[in-house]
C-alpha cells in the first residue's frame, strides 16, 4: 500500500514521448548528428553519451549550418515500442528539412556556439590503452527554430566512435 512514483523522463517514455539514436563509425576522425528543432510548443530535453577508440572531444554546437542534401537521414527509434509516435527533430539529406529524422554525417558543416564540450585523453603516449568515453546525464533543453549538431572529433585520427543520444519531447504547460 505505499505510492509509487516514476520520475519525469520515465513518465515520458511511458506517454511515447522519448526517442533515442545511435551512429557508429568504425574508423573515422569526426562524426557528426545534425538536426533542426522546428518552431513549434514541444521542447526536446536532450542527453548523449559516447565510447571512443581515440582521444578527442565531443561538442554540442547550436546555431551549426550544413550543406542541405549531404549524409544519411536516420530515424530515430521511440523508446517505448507500442507507440509508433515519430520525433519532431528534422534532417535534411534530402534536402528539405523534414520531421521525424536527424542527419549523420552531413558535409559543410560550420559556424555556431559550443554549448557543451567534453574530451577524452589517451592514457600513455603510444596510445596502447586506447581511448575512453564520456556522457552528457544531465538534460540540455534545446531552442526551437534552431540547428544543432553532436559533433566528436578525434584527435588521434582515424578511429571508431559510438555515439547514442536521447531525448523526450515535452510542451510546457
Amino acid at each position: 500500500h505505499s505510492v509509487n512514483t516514476v520520475d519525469y523522463a520515465h513518465h515520458e517514455i511511458h506517454s511515447g514521448d522519448m526517442f533515442r539514436v545511435q551512429a557508429n563509425t568504425n574508423a573515422g576522425s569526426t562524426l557528426i548528428i545534425a538536426f533542426k528543432v522546428p518552431n513549434q510548443e514541444k521542447q526536446p530535453h536532450f542527453i548523449w553519451e559516447w565510447n571512443s577508440q581515440s582521444s578527442g572531444y565531443m561538442q554540442l554546437v547550436e546555431g551549426y549550418t550544413w550543406t542541405a542534401g549531404t549524409g544519411s537521414d536516420v530515424a530515430p527509434k521511440n523508446s517505448n515500442r507500442n507507440f509508433t509516435k515519430t520525433s519532431v527533430l528534422q534532417g535534411n539529406a534530402t534536402g528539405l528539412f523534414v520531421s521525424g529524422y536527424v542527419v549523420e554525417n552531413p558535409t559543410g558543416g560550420s559556424g555556431g556556439t559550443v554549448i557543451s564540450d567534453k574530451r577524452v585523453y589517451q592514457s600513455d603516449t603510444n596510445q596502447s590503452a586506447g581511448g575512453g568515453g564520456g556522457s552528457r546525464r544531465s538534460e540540455i533543453v534545446l531552442a526551437t527554430n534552431q540547428t544543432y549538431a553532436l559533433i566528436w572529433t578525434s584527435t588521434d585520427g582515424d578511429k571508431g566512435i559510438q555515439l547514442r543520444c536521447e531525448w523526450y519531447e515535452h510542451a510546457p504547460k
